[in-house]
């Protein structure tokens, strides 16, 4: 009995000594690199276009699992990659080499309509869900205008989304603020509010705050200002 005893709490060391050592690791995050080459057939006139566009960010990302808990900042800058192919224009945000998240959007005379999203977390463990998004909604009209609103009501991955747009000023010449409130329902129950500058002359994200909040087993929060540099 001594022996078990003793083994028991040799693993319950170990196994403290690896929860600690696993929390060190996954609070940390590391700059995002931007790729060296992309390649994208966008046809004349889609916005965004292919590019690669650098942001200062700030803010931090946490996550809970029963009594432990990673924090971690963003580093200092962040990236945007532009590729697509005939008017399907896909963003990928670079916020470290642990945290990445992408959409794709169909672009029409009308606006943008979302179509696939993908997001890619690293928090000890990796996880990367990439799904369609169903029905497409749209996330953008072509012509901005102050007092405009409407709202996108969607399926990714099996997770239920409604997002309530509206336009409340404007951030200079061809430059329109877009505030996004959003309600996720299912097993990880959230809200997220995103606060974007975007212009209308390049269809790029100008500056940007989100605030994240996700429940359930697992609870997440994330705060990101990113502004774009180039």
């Amino acid at each position: 009995m001594r022996k078990a005893l003793a083994a028991a709490g040799v693993l319950a060391v170990l196994v403290a000594v690896t929860v600690v050592v696993l929390v060190r690791r996954g609070s940390k995050s590391t700059e995002a690199v931007a790729p060296t080459r992309i390649h994208a057939t966008l046809v004349p006139g889609v916005l965004p276009r292919p590019g690669v566009h650098g942001y200062t960010q700030s803010g931090f990302e946490e996550a809970k699992a029963g009594p432990l808990k990673i924090h971690r900042a963003f580093p200092p800058r962040g990236v945007l990659v532009i590729t697509g192919s005939g008017n399907v224009v896909q963003e990928e945000w670079r916020y470290s080499k642990q945290h990445l998240e992408a959409t794709r959007t169909r672009v029409t005379p009308t606006g943008r309509y979302s179509i696939w999203q993908r997001t890619r977390l690293t928090m000890v463990i990796t996880q990367d869900e990439a799904h369609a998004a169903t029905p497409a909604t749209l996330s953008r009209p072509t012509h901005l205008r102050v007092g405009q609103h409407w709202v996108q009501d969607y399926t990714v991955g099996g997770v239920h989304s409604v997002s309530r747009n509206r336009v409340t000023g404007r951030c200079g010449a061809g430059c329109f603020v877009v505030v996004a409130d959003s309600t996720v329902s299912g097993a990880h129950p959230g809200t997220e509010r995103d606060v974007t500058w975007e212009s209308e002359t390049t269809g790029l994200t100008v500056r940007e705050t989100l605030d994240r909040q996700i429940g359930g087993t697992f609870p997440y929060r994330m705060h990101l200002v990113v502004r774009l540099t180039r």
